[in-house]
């Protein structure tokens, strides 16, 4: 049979196909034959051409895919599946959804998600974001406007829960108000991980008859199906950072009370401390050894700077203005500056000389945390302001040495820690122009330097990470100074009675103020006479309690 080669395209034209057939000798034999098996052999062909069309694309197939990888096979190379699973949530538990509350009051507003996505969670990564409807509601504990919280557990697998704590305060004008807050990774949202929270502002919130609600998801122990729960929820009247119209155990004995990490979302590291580092007439220079920002006091982002680029940062009394350079512009504001450590970053403040006598290598000018540059128009200079973590705070100071006794370090490192949290919380932070001075003013701070000198320091931080002294529910002016020469003086406070100071004596003369802990003197103590620290703080302040409020 002198049959023609066919190709798949032959037979895709339908007037073609007839019409070859046609001329085809089979197709003549079969019909002047008008026999059946022309039918047979029409059928065979046709199934000779699908069964190699079909054997065909399995080849193609096989070719293309492995059948034992999620990879794809391309002439020999693997090709990586580009598989894209978003973030999925499911709200498990949110302490409020809606208040009645006084102006200006705050409370902890508690949220938990089950990770329903098949990618793990990160501290680093998940965090909650306000949305602008929520930013009436921030509070001073917030690390950012648009940044209320950040996951608290280091990472929250598939199927686990992760939980957020953080402080709402109620808007200065009653009446009532909603704000939304978001969930998301890596700045992506999160599905399902919207929330919503109302706040009716009014004078008395308890002549009202409405309660706050709690949405608690929990699975039944019965059943897999998910019962909402609605629960009765009150808000705190005490004031941001513990007023301390409470009283929590002491540290001999197990805690039995809120915190106030649970009343108030205070973080485990502490408030947040502003700390006047340093003041000039001149510019400023930073650097960071990781990537940070500089935003306005709007917070609007004016730069993103790469790690270890120094920028000098210039304030000009003639038009009110900061000016700094960046890439190819001049940037220029009337606002304060805000420099965000967004990387958990070291600044070092290059224009900054704070070199010891005793050893000319060390200079006290980097710093954790972020940093401000702030005009004091009153004294025409500018100040740089550390803004810290309490804990990092007191592992930065300089009020003490290495080689002293541990249990004087522990009573030392209290006192200074409630002396810090007393002016937090003395005054608001709009109202001051930062919180402590970096010398003998206040406490002699050294930032990051210092924490890198005194290891042992650093642990005694972390071991009475929390402690606090107060008298009558309320934080103390833990006062200190080098010594007394004899006798401390009395300062006019219940819990500062005036105490002899034997081995203060023995050195002679007064050096300080002479009031509350004598340094000299608790460190003989110590050393000498086995004192612990609690002893220590209990004999240099009376009528004092030693509580443990994070």
């Amino acid at each position: 049979m002198n049959a023609n080669p066919k190709y798949l395209s032959y037979f895709w034209n339908a007037d073609k196909t007839k019409s070859r057939i046609k001329q085809s000798k089979m197709y003549q034999k079969a019909n002047d034959e008008k026999s059946g098996l022309h039918v047979f052999g029409h059928i065979l062909f046709c199934l000779i051409i699908i069964v190699t069309i079909s054997s065909s694309l399995r080849f193609l197939e096989s070719s293309f895919i492995s059948s034992n990888s999620s990879k794809y096979k391309l002439l020999g190379a693997e090709v990586a599946m580009a598989a894209v699973q978003p973030d999925k949530t499911e709200l498990v538990f949110q302490s409020h959804t809606s208040v009645n509350i006084k102006p200006e009051q705050g409370f902890t507003f508690n949220l938990s998600y089950k990770n329903s996505s098949a990618n793990t969670w990160t501290k680093e990564n998940v965090y909650l974001k306000s949305s602008t409807t929520a930013l009436k509601f921030r509070h001073s504990f917030w690390p950012d406007a648009f940044l209320p919280a950040q996951l608290q557990e280091t990472e929250v697998k598939p199927g686990e829960t992760g939980t957020f704590k953080f402080a709402l305060q109620a808007p200065t004008n009653l009446g009532n108000y909603s704000g939304d807050f978001i969930l998301v990774d890596n700045n992506v949202l999160i599905k399902g991980g919207n929330v919503k929270v109302v706040m009716n502002v009014v004078e008395d919130p308890s002549t009202y008859t409405s309660t706050n609600t709690a949405i608690n998801n929990t699975k039944s122990t019965n059943s897999n199906t998910t019962v909402a729960k609605t629960t009765t929820s009150t808000t705190t009247t005490k004031k941001s950072v513990c007023t301390l119209n409470l009283h929590i155990a002491g540290v001999s004995d197990s805690i039995n009370n809120e915190t106030c990490v649970k009343q108030f979302a205070l973080s485990e590291e502490g408030p947040n401390v502003r700390v006047g580092i340093l003041h000039t007439e001149d510019a400023v220079s930073v650097t960071n050894n990781k990537a940070w920002q500089v935003y306005d006091e709007n917070d609007i982002l004016l730069a993103s700077v790469p790690a270890n680029q120094e920028m000098r940062f210039n304030y000009l009394p003639t038009t009110k203005q900061y000016v700094f350079d960046f890439i190819d512009r001049t940037v220029r504001t009337t606002t304060n500056l805000f420099l965000r450590n967004a990387n958990n970053g070291i600044f070092t403040v290059t224009s900054h000389q704070d070199v010891p006598s005793w050893n000319k290598s060390i200079n006290y000018n980097e710093f954790k945390g972020d940093l401000e540059v702030s005009y004091y128009a009153p004294k025409a200079r500018t100040w740089v302001i550390n803004k810290v973590p309490l804990e990092t705070y007191l592992k930065g100071l300089k009020e003490s040495s290495e080689v002293n006794p541990i249990e004087y370090q522990k009573s030392l490192i209290v006192a200074a820690r409630t002396y810090a949290l007393y002016h937090v919380n003395k005054f608001k932070v709009e109202d001051s122009f930062f919180d402590l001075y970096p010398d003998e003013r206040d406490q002699v701070y050294k930032g990051y330097v210092a924490e890198k000198l005194m290891k042992t320091q650093s642990r005694v931080v972390e071991e009475t990470s929390g402690i606090v002294l107060t008298h009558n529910s309320e934080i103390i002016i833990a006062y200190y100074s080098a010594r007394s020469g004899g006798q401390t003086i009395t300062a006019g406070l219940p819990y500062l009675a005036s105490v002899k100071t034997p081995y203060s004596a023995a050195i002679g003369g007064l050096y300080g103020h002479g009031k509350g802990i004598d340094q000299v003197d608790a460190i003989h103590r110590a050393s000498k006479d086995d004192w612990t620290y609690d002893q220590i703080l209990n004999y240099y302040y009376r009528n004092i309690d030693i509580e443990k409020i994070y």
